[in-house]
């Protein structure tokens, strides 16, 4: 395999570590039978880092690639197809990771740009997601 072909296939920053805590539910029999049929891609984008996350979730399998965040037009629904978009920064993930963001002053960050959404139904994928995370630990 050649070495450009191997660094393509390289999760890469901000995704690997969505990857490294996502990946576990393809062993979760519950994830596979509630997705069986979904075929859904969300990108999550921290704006302040250099690749975002767009997540892939087909016949039950997910999947994690890294794209680059710059150009822009890397991250365009045209260009990328996802169905969902999630984009703030990194503190602001982290925050919302560990609980210490309240739904609040998400919906203000939201209000005044410094986060965007894009395709909120179907972000309530990734909150089903983290629920069978939470129940199989």
């Amino acid at each position: 395999m050649s070495e450009t072909k191997l660094e393509k296939e390289r999760i890469r920053g901000f995704a690997g570590l969505i990857a490294s805590g996502l990946l576990p539910l393809n062993e979760n029999q519950k994830f596979k039978e509630q997705f069986a049929k979904t075929d859904i891609k969300i990108l999550l984008n921290a704006i302040n880092l250099n690749f975002a996350a767009l997540i892939i979730i087909k016949n039950g399998v997910l999947r994690v690639e890294s794209i680059p965040n710059k150009p822009k037009e890397n991250l365009k629904k045209k260009n990328v197809g996802w169905d969902s978009l999630l984009a703030m920064d990194a503190q602001t993930y982290l925050a919302l990771a560990m609980n210490r963001l309240p739904m609040s002053k998400l919906g203000l960050k939201i209000l005044t740009g410094k986060v965007k959404v894009r395709g909120l139904r179907k972000l309530l994928i990734l909150k089903k997601m983290l629920l069978l995370l939470s129940q199989s630990e």
